[in-house]
């Protein structure tokens, strides 16, 4: 069976979710851009993602956060890489190091990497996919943090929205009441309320919080049917 893999898109496919149902009833707007159905939906057949503008936005937003703030030690070095059932025998740095060597091979022995390239150049964002490949390689390489490689980006080509989203979820200092009020008031002002509202309500990490979640819930616009969810309940 022919299978498609993009990745530099390793950070969407890891967290990838499912559709669940709000139990408690208590239902709220929630945004849905563009690159939303990356999160919680099938990639592999997404359009919007291999078109080469929002594949650097994509990568100029995840450069910004820090590749090695969003990849864990298991990923990196496990020996079987199995992403949305895709099945790979190495490890994902050897893995992107396969790839860039063999952009520029006029023959491709491998057939893995020959067919993920031609599948690349017909989609027209080979050049593209090379240069993010590149990036986080030696990111990796070199363990480098966002600091080092939001030097080298383009402020202007990252995603603001999924910028925030991110640093909330992959946060790397200590969580306290006024940090989580900073991250439910940047989730309610983007748009996304119900993940405010799990944020306050069904988020392990923010369970042990004391801040006035009553007074902060009625802040939040309600809607009448649930929908797919950024942040969704982990506590069951």
């Amino acid at each position: 069976m022919r299978r498609s893999l993009v990745y530099l898109l390793v950070v969407f496919t890891i967290l990838s979710g499912c559709k669940k149902s709000n139990e408690d009833g208590n239902n709220y707007i929630e945004a849905k851009p563009l690159f939303f159905a990356l999160h919680n939906g099938s990639w592999l057949d997404n359009k919007w993602i291999r078109d080469p503008k929002n594949l650097i936005a994509i990568h100029e937003t995840l450069k910004n956060v820090g590749y090695m703030n969003l990849l864990d030690d298991e990923f990196l070095f496990d020996e079987n890489i199995n992403i949305h059932d895709i099945y790979i025998n190495k490890q994902f740095g050897q893995l992107l190091d396969s790839l860039q060597l063999t952009y520029s091979q006029k023959s491709i022995t491998k057939k893995y990497y020959r067919e993920f390239w031609e599948r690349r150049k017909k989609e027209r964002n080979d050049s593209i996919v090379f240069v993010i490949i590149k990036d986080i390689n030696f990111a990796l390489k070199n363990k480098l943090g966002s600091g080092v490689l939001s030097i080298d980006s383009k402020p202007e080509l990252v995603n603001d929205t999924l910028y925030h989203l991110l640093n909330i979820e992959y946060r790397s200092d200590s969580l306290n009441e006024q940090l989580a009020l900073k991250d439910f008031e940047t989730l309610r002002k983007l748009g996304f309320h119900q993940s405010a509202y799990n944020l306050l309500f069904n988020r392990y990490k923010y369970q042990d919080l004391k801040w006035n979640r009553d007074s902060l819930k009625k802040t939040l616009k309600h809607s009448k049917s649930y929908s797919e969810v950024w942040f969704q309940d982990d506590t069951k």
